[in-house]
């Protein structure tokens, strides 16, 4: 496969794995069908606000890693291939970590 494709498809990769991590954030973030009870301090999983200010964090994060990975496909440079796989791995890293500090955010 040419180098080319390769990191094309790496950009692809890098597109799910973000739009992935969105999707999941904010599945964790938003409240779905629980009713919480009015009382202070908030039970477990009632901290609604917290996970809204994280999955917002990690949105801008993923965000960010999403497009330098992308600037490191389009930008001509001898160390393509590397900065391409980097900037994957580091969002999908980010995108792990991430769903990870939204689930804990709440509880």
């Amino acid at each position: 496969m040419p180098a080319a494709v390769r990191s094309w498809l790496a950009v692809a990769v890098a597109s799910a794995v973000a739009v992935l991590a969105w999707a999941g954030f904010w599945y964790l973030a938003l409240p779905r069908a629980d009713v919480c009870p009015a009382i202070h301090p908030a039970p477990a999983g009632c901290r609604v606000d917290e996970r809204i200010s994280t999955a917002w964090l990690w949105t801008i994060i993923v965000a960010a890693l999403y497009v330098a990975t992308v600037v490191a496909r389009v930008r001509p440079s001898g160390q393509r291939r590397q900065a391409v796989a980097l900037g994957t791995v580091a969002l999908g890293v980010a995108a792990l970590y991430g769903l990870w500090t939204v689930w804990r955010a709440g509880g």
